[in-house]
């Protein structure tokens, strides 16, 4: 859009450049041609008074009266026009008009191209060549609401709800560390509570990697220790006990988990297969420390989630044609937004690409708050998103996917990494 209008200024300057100069010139060739015209016309009327006194119309002594006067009416006009007020006032009214010329033709270019040309060409054009701008703007959204929140709760930390939501917040970012400190927070205000306790460990689980630690351990102990039926801490106590080559630990956990889970929902599909392979473990008698730990971080379910209401379900898959740009360690996001209000998630879940095709499903149970939650949300806007950083924010290269208007009870729904983020 700038070389369009670097060329009309170009195009208006070689425009007022032949127009301008001429009326800005007054060269002597001039003035001495203009008085040769007037010398020629007063030589035309004296050879008319002599014709006049050949054929008798006029009479000697009025020839020589006329004649004078012409002579007398020549010598005047030619003493005017080399008089320098004159070509003063010449020069005045040349450039006079080379001003309004310059002002003019811009404006009537202007107001010509308005009414006959389209002024919105050059914008249509940058527009259709810029990328789509409206994944980029949820992110932007969610982002500004995150900041927002973490300032309002700097201002007031005694908001422990505040607190759990920022603490979710910033794990759908990948922000662990920080989401570690905004549960922390929580427990300082509400200590003791399972739910909480859970969270941290797997936010400590996932800024180490799936590496459990003291910290991470004994938050799983004091949430179990609390309510022997948390599922997402006999989850990561499963988890556990698995890395440090205890299958039969890891199987009473998730055994006990799996009673707790709806039979139709992805998690007891999820736990199923992690019973199966503890199983095969202790059949065995190995271990694989690495198994299991990447299905960690994902949300567990409450064990009221078989009352929920709202519940999406479908196949996620990378497009073939993209296939080739992932790595099996990228991380998976797959999300739903409200299509109206606030753009913060209601349901999340995290894998790797190496997980897919997958089935998945959202419901309550993968929300970010008890306060935001698919059941909440009506219509909501279904992403996928592949990530290399593991940020949820979109960055440049990574793959997305939408489906938008989806109702809140939804199943067969086909979710495909078919974009890739400019």
């Amino acid at each position: 859009m700038t070389t369009l209008w670097l060329i009309v200024l170009a195009l208006l300057l070689a425009t007022l450049l032949c127009l301008v100069p001429p009326l800005l010139r007054r060269t002597p060739a001039a003035e001495t041609a203009a008085d040769a015209s007037v010398r020629a016309f007063y030589l035309a009327q004296r050879e008319q008074l002599r014709r006049d006194l050949a054929n008798g119309a006029l009479t000697p002594q009025a020839h020589a009266r006329a004649d004078e006067e012409l002579q007398r009416d020549l010598l005047q006009d030619l003493a005017m026009r080399r008089d320098p007020r004159a070509r003063l006032g010449g020069q005045r009214a040349g450039l006079a008009a080379a001003c309004v010329l310059t002002v003019a033709v811009p404006v009537a270019a202007v107001l010509l191209y308005g009414q006959l040309g389209n002024p919105r060409a050059a914008a249509t054009v940058a527009l259709s060549q810029a990328p789509e701008p409206h994944a980029q703007a949820a992110d932007n959204d969610m982002a500004l609401a995150i900041n927002a929140l973490a300032q309002r709760l700097r201002a007031a930390p005694d908001d422990a709800d505040g607190w759990y939501m920022l603490a979710r917040s910033y794990e759908t970012l990948g922000r662990y560390n920080d989401a570690v400190a905004a549960y922390q927070e929580v427990l300082r205000l509400v200590p003791g509570q399972p739910a909480v306790l859970a969270d941290l460990a797997d936010a400590l689980l996932s800024a180490r990697q799936g590496q459990p630690d003291e910290t991470s351990i004994a938050a799983v102990a004091q949430a179990l220790q609390a309510d022997a039926d948390q599922p997402k801490a006999l989850a990561l106590a499963g988890m556990m006990a698995l890395r440090r080559g205890d299958a039969a630990d890891a199987l009473t956990h998730w055994e006990r988990l799996r009673a707790l889970l709806p039979p139709d929902s992805e998690a007891t599909r999820q736990i199923q297969t992690n019973i199966a392979q503890a199983r095969a473990m202790a059949a065995s008698g190995r271990a694989a420390p690495g198994a299991a730990a990447r299905d960690a971080t994902a949300p567990a379910p409450s064990a009221g989630a078989s009352v929920t209401t709202a519940r999406l379900a479908g196949q996620a898959r990378i497009a073939d044609a993209l296939r080739d740009q992932v790595r099996p360690t990228d991380t998976v996001f797959i999300l739903a937004r409200p299509m109206t209000g606030s753009r913060m998630p209601v349901a999340i879940l995290k894998m790797q690409a190496a997980d897919l095709p997958r089935a998945f499903v959202l419901d309550d149970s993968t929300a970010m708050s008890p306060d935001a939650t698919l059941s909440k949300a009506g219509k909501v806007r279904v992403e996928i998103r592949v990530s290399r950083s593991g940020n949820a924010a979109a960055q440049p290269g990574d793959l997305n996917g939408v489906l938008t208007d989806v109702g809140p009870r939804a199943d067969g729904l086909a979710l495909v990494a078919d974009t890739v983020v400019p």
